[in-house]
């Protein structure tokens, strides 16, 4: 791991984990340069990082400070977390439910997309999340049987990328999603408590390795008021 992120990944987790709070300033660079043992051009890459990431607000004089940074809601638009990433602090109760775990073969958007034919099957994983009580999001994931020949429903029903990164020692890289508001499809309607809502936020989502093969295919449908998405733009002059 370079050391830039070794910076921000420390940070990051001590914001993520209370340690550090809203409006806190961090230390200054000198302090961190000192504290870490690195040059401060790799402190400055930390920091611009963690901003870009909307953790923090660097401050023109002045230390950089802490901004309020939900664990369930709002999610950063440039992170792939999973649920107990997102919820590392325990601020929600959050419950996750296997509600189907089988194997696909013939589907045709899945073949266009990893280009295969109709030999080729996956695994097809679809979970209700229970936040405070409440069934707001539905997920369905397609995964690339070639690169994931096994998922159990032990698996399924915790950690899936922990299995893959832990277990598998696969290297994830990023992800490509496209959010819609739509009205939600019939799976949706009996998973998914909408109250008086007929509309869904759906996010899809193709996320690959890091040599650049494209492994899980899917969806997380989301009540609409109980999610927002945040992402942080700089204006370059």
């Amino acid at each position: 791991m370079s050391k830039y992120k070794q910076v921000y990944n420390e940070i990051k987790n001590q914001i993520n984990n209370g340690n550090l709070a809203p409006l806190q300033e961090l230390p200054s660079e000198n302090e961190l340069m000192q504290s870490y043992g690195f040059s401060k051009d790799t402190i400055r890459r930390a920091l611009s990082l963690l901003e870009i990431d909307g953790y923090i607000q660097k401050q023109q004089g002045r230390n950089s400070i802490v901004l309020e940074h939900d664990l369930s809601k709002p999610q950063m638009l440039s992170e792939i977390k999973t649920v107990s990433e997102l919820n590392s602090a325990s601020t929600h109760q959050v419950k996750t439910t296997l509600t189907s775990l089988y194997i696909v073969q013939g589907e045709e958007e899945l073949m266009q997309f990893f280009n295969v034919n109709d030999q080729i099957d996956f695994y097809r994983i679809a979970r209700l999340r229970e936040i405070d009580g409440e069934a707001v999001e539905y997920e369905v994931s397609y995964f690339d049987r070639r690169i994931v020949p096994f998922i159990s429903r032990e698996i399924a029903e915790h950690s899936i990328y922990h299995y893959l990164e832990n277990e598998l020692k696969l290297k994830i890289s990023h992800s490509q999603r496209k959010i819609v508001f739509r009205y939600a499809n019939e799976e949706e309607k009996n998973a998914i408590n909408l109250g008086e809502y007929e509309m869904v936020v759906n996010v899809t989502s193709t996320t690959y390795l890091a040599d650049g093969r494209p492994f899980q295919y899917g969806s997380i449908s989301y009540r609409p008021d109980k999610i927002a998405f945040t992402s942080t733009a700089k204006r370059n002059v």
